[in-house]
């Protein structure tokens, strides 16, 4: 009788042993193409506020086989046919693992800049834009596997600077218009490509479902 309560206390020790193990780290994935990024301003400044916009945002290895990070926005991108010289993306290393508080954490990119002449037809006027990433970081939870990320910003255009929170999620294109020019709160609530844990909203401007709260941002 003794032996059997022995081993029915050992199975249930076993079993609760096995419960308090932590999740596996799943190390700081990225998704790839296409992201939506709201821009949150940071103190004050007299330039005109940039709501946000599309990111090309991925992660791959160098020859070395170390891991990069690499963002491209939207607005140097439609630059490269004026500019083509300078590159329309920064990228830096990225660790391995997150961090206790569960981010992968890219302290900072290099400037990237463009710097476009005046259109020979005269539609688009010269315009000088520049973009300083710093202190990116990237969720690493199971529900969010490298699908948002929260930085900070420092926005140049034509001379005046302005800083930025930005909040950003993978995927970027989510169109939450109502197809009559006005935004729709329920094709973000409803669109199957969307995460249904993701807390998010209709961004007017954008007319993107873009993260409702700073990430990581669930419901």
């Amino acid at each position: 009788m003794m032996i059997g309560r022995l081993v029915r206390w050992g199975a249930v020790a076993m079993l609760a042993a096995s419960c308090d193990v932590d999740q596996p780290d799943i190390g700081c994935p990225v998704q790839s193409l296409t992201w939506v990024a709201t821009y949150h301003p940071v103190g004050t400044h007299s330039c005109g506020n940039k709501a946000g916009e599309q990111l090309g945002v991925s992660k791959y290895f160098s020859p070395q086989g170390e891991s990069q990070f690499a963002i491209k926005p939207a607005t140097l991108s439609a630059l490269d046919g004026r500019d083509p010289q300078r590159p329309s993306y920064s990228q830096a290393a990225m660790p391995e693992e997150a961090n206790a508080e569960g981010f992968c954490v890219v302290p900072s990119l290099p400037e990237m800049r463009k710097q476009a002449e005046a259109d020979p037809t005269g539609a688009e006027p010269a315009v000088s834009v520049s973009y300083r990433w710093s202190n990116v970081r990237i969720v690493s939870q199971p529900v969010i596997p490298g699908t948002q990320f929260v930085a900070d910003l420092e926005y140049t255009e034509n001379g005046c600077t302005a800083a930025y929170e930005v909040w950003a999620m993978w995927p970027g294109d989510v169109s939450c218009d109502n197809g009559q020019g006005a935004p729709d709160e329920t094709r973000c609530e409803t669109a199957i490509t969307l995460n249904s844990d993701f807390a998010t909203k209709c961004d007017p401007t954008l007319s993107l479902c873009v993260p409702a709260k700073r990430p990581p941002s669930l419901k």
